[in-house]
């Protein structure tokens, strides 16, 4: 009988912890869910996750992985549910075509820095979040445009990301259903780009404004191109020399999702699939800095350090680098 007891009474600690923490996690991330089946839902989830950080982590600090996860406000999604995967991806493929590897990047490898970083050389991003809206495509393709201004002339100019949701359907874009790198660069090519205050952000698509249409004063795209596939060492020379650059890459590992810090290396998150888009802001001598769009909780403020040398995620497979007239 004490031992019946003692059993039922563990478990009971048990569940109360699991509820303790989901309430805690719901609570800091202002989670609030349209029924309790759906509740029940994202609280499975959760404490799937709970477990994967808690393993990982145990793993991590005996020096089997290079990085560590935590429950950030994406532990409760699961991305095999469409609607709530829409805000963690947006990218819709590209293939690469040969005019568009005309735009080769020649460069002394003796001019390119063992380590660069734009961050600190002034290119101070803000906090970004694409909420529930497929559109990474924009994000990143708005934020290379705000790094050639800045390259130019140290001016931090905030561009518009739903103009190109509303508006890069004319190139084929799906708007929060997602986009791809290419047909945003050349729907660039054929309108500026006008600021975040005269066009700010909804998450939602709308009908494009007539003052996209008819805008001569933004940002526009001179010329842009594709780096030859899986070339890390392309990758490194055009971020050193053009500047930060659009990048896909394979977001499905909850690994990827539930990032925090140190070097990615998740070796399952091969090039196969190419469902993100990212900007590429620098290098340290083993990892790339990502910036994400899934706000400052996730990763290092909303970066990530990903591992060098191994294509990791697909970085080096579709990389796009733009520059302004």
């Amino acid at each position: 009988m004490n031992c019946v007891i003692i059993v039922v009474f563990v478990h009971f600690v048990s569940c109360d912890l699991i509820d303790h923490h989901w309430e805690d996690f719901k609570k800091k991330h202002g989670k609030d869910f349209i029924s309790q089946t759906e509740e029940l839902r994202r609280k499975s989830t959760f404490e799937k996750n709970k477990q994967l950080v808690l393993e990982h982590n145990d793993a991590a600090a005996e020096g089997i992985h290079s990085y560590n996860l935590t429950l950030n406000h994406l532990a409760d999604v699961d991305k095999s549910r469409p609607h709530l995967a829409r805000g963690l991806s947006g990218l819709l493929g590209s293939r690469h075509l040969p005019k568009e590897l005309k735009h080769r990047l020649e460069a002394p490898e003796e001019e390119i820095p063992e380590e660069l970083d734009w961050r600190e050389r002034g290119f101070r991003t803000r906090s970004l979040d694409q909420a529930d809206c497929g559109s990474c495509y924009a994000f990143t393709v708005a934020m290379a445009l705000e790094a050639q201004v800045f390259k130019k002339n140290g001016t931090l100019y905030e561009l518009s990301e739903q103009q190109l949701i509303d508006c890069s359907v004319l190139f084929g874009n799906l708007g929060c259903r997602g986009g791809s790198l290419r047909n945003t660069a050349k729907y660039l090519q054929r309108y500026h780009l006008l600021t975040r205050d005269k066009y700010p952000y909804k998450g939602k698509q709308s009908l494009c404004r007539l003052q996209a249409l008819y805008n001569t004063e933004g940002v526009g795209v001179k010329t842009w191109g594709v780096l030859p596939y899986g070339d890390e060492v392309a990758l490194k020379k055009a971020v050193a020399t053009v500047g930060p650059l659009a990048v896909s890459v394979n977001a499905n590992p909850d690994t990827f999702q539930l990032y925090h810090s140190g070097v990615y290396d998740d070796r399952s998150c091969d090039g196969s699939t190419l469902n993100h888009a990212m900007l590429l802001v620098g290098y340290t001598k083993h990892s790339w800095i990502l910036q994400n769009w899934w706000t400052s909780t996730w990763g290092q403020g909303g970066f990530m350090h990903l591992k060098r040398g191994h294509n990791r995620c697909g970085v080096a497979s579709y990389a796009v680098y733009l520059k302004i007239e």
